[in-house]
């Protein structure tokens, strides 16, 4: 299918940047809402998130999004402010940036088509373990570092056998790039 209009690729890939950063967080918000806090009130009984007005307490929604709004950042007194608030910025994108080489659909239905997706995957992912170091270490408490030493250790071994799991699949589809990887599993290759 051919557009009647010529779109620059700049154009297209801004598109599908903004629709990847507006799916995934509006993904996680429904289910999350809809799973954590419909389900789970109803096979807990819970009153507050059942019947808090409206159809099956709909205008709880509403309250804790004001509540979230509410929320105030807390800040050690002896932190590195700049660094302590930079480090939850560090892993959420770390996070989205993995969707950039995800394919969604057939053909150019990815934000970047990568030939060495499956590295890009693996090494952006990488970087939450910097934004976990960055938050113990600007916190200034050594009980937070060592926390903080303690989740990086672990991120860091779980991602050897996430390396194991990959390498299989990128050698029985022949290439490191994600589309390729989709279309051979498509056609059994």
């Amino acid at each position: 299918m051919t557009l009647a209009i010529s779109i620059p690729w700049e154009a297209v890939l801004g598109l599908k940047t903004l629709i990847v950063l507006a799916i995934i967080p509006a993904g996680a918000l429904i289910l999350g809402y809809v799973f954590l806090l419909k389900m789970m009130s109803h096979m807990q009984s819970r009153l507050g998130p059942m019947d808090a007005g409206g159809f099956h307490g709909w205008y709880q929604l509403i309250g804790d999004g004001l509540k979230f709004v509410q929320k105030e950042d807390i800040i050690p007194a002896k932190a590195d402010r700049k660094v302590f608030a930079l480090a939850p910025a560090i892993v959420v994108i770390s996070t989205f940036l993995i969707f950039v080489v995800i394919p969604v659909g057939p053909g150019n239905m990815v934000v970047a088509d990568l030939d060495v997706g499956i590295f890009y995957a693996l090494a952006v992912s990488s970087l939450s373990v910097i934004g976990v170091l960055m938050a113990g270490w600007a916190s200034a408490n050594k009980f937070a570092l060592l926390g903080a030493i303690r989740a990086a250790a672990q991120l860091i071994a779980y991602e050897l056998p996430l390396l194991l799991a990959v390498v299989g699949v990128a050698i029985q589809a022949g290439s490191l790039n994600l589309q390729k990887i989709v279309e051979a599993k498509q056609t059994g290759e």
